[in-house]
């Protein structure tokens, strides 16, 4: 097999060359091959370290979205149990129960307004009201506090804000101003159980005459 045109050019030309020449091609030839064969790997080199970092992005966001997923689980259950609670739980009427805590520690209401809210994709009805002291004691508002949040709340209502400010006239009184909720499951009686369904009709075809004519 005779050797290609350009493999003959290039022997020529190095038969032309000094010996110093020739050295120098040859050395220049291997520098640029170990050049190439360097900018090769570095290349793929950088496209695995790329691809690599791609992967660890992907890894971190899937770790990310299983905790999201378990956030929102565990939202999930605490909004079912507290739904559970509020059907099951006595029936509590908002304003009963601050007029009554709020003259168990020495105090009374005026202009108590109740609102009414249905929440969203729910069945619930949120029931709030603003509560407003001109002149209340911190131990008096602590046990308040106690008394609206407390065991004859059923743990259903909760204070939802709180704004307190010292007086001026005098520092050991507040002022202080209170929003409190709770919430409704329709259909509820007091006892916290739905309400008794009435007695069906009677059947008229279940009534047999007697014997003179007249129904029984």
């Amino acid at each position: 097999m005779s050797d290609s045109p350009a493999a003959s050019r290039i022997a020529a030309a190095l038969q032309k060359m000094t010996e110093r020449e020739r050295r120098l091609v040859f050395v220049t030839v291997g520098v640029a091959a170990v050049l190439g064969v360097v900018g090769a790997g570095w290349l793929v080199s950088g496209a695995i370290g790329k691809r690599e970092r791609q992967i660890q992005n992907r890894k971190d966001e899937i770790v990310q979205l299983e905790a999201l997923h378990a956030d929102y689980d565990a939202a999930v259950a605490r909004q079912k149990a507290a739904e559970t609670r509020i059907k099951t739980a006595a029936s509590t009427s908002l304003s009963s129960l601050l007029t009554k805590s709020t003259a168990e520690v020495g105090l009374a209401l005026s202009d108590l307004n109740e609102r009414r809210l249905p929440i969203k994709d729910s069945e619930l009805t949120e029931v709030t009201a603003d509560v407003t002291f001109k002149e209340i004691t911190v131990d008096k508002l602590v046990t308040l506090l106690e008394k609206i949040e407390g065991r004859s709340a059923g743990g259903v209502v909760k204070v939802q804000k709180l704004k307190v400010k010292s007086r001026f006239d005098n520092p050991e009184v507040l002022e202080a101003s209170l929003t409190v909720s709770t919430w409704k499951a329709p259909n509820t009686s007091a006892s916290g159980a739905p309400p008794a369904a009435a007695d069906p009709p009677p059947d008229p075809s279940a009534v047999v005459p007697d014997p003179a004519g007249k129904p029984q």
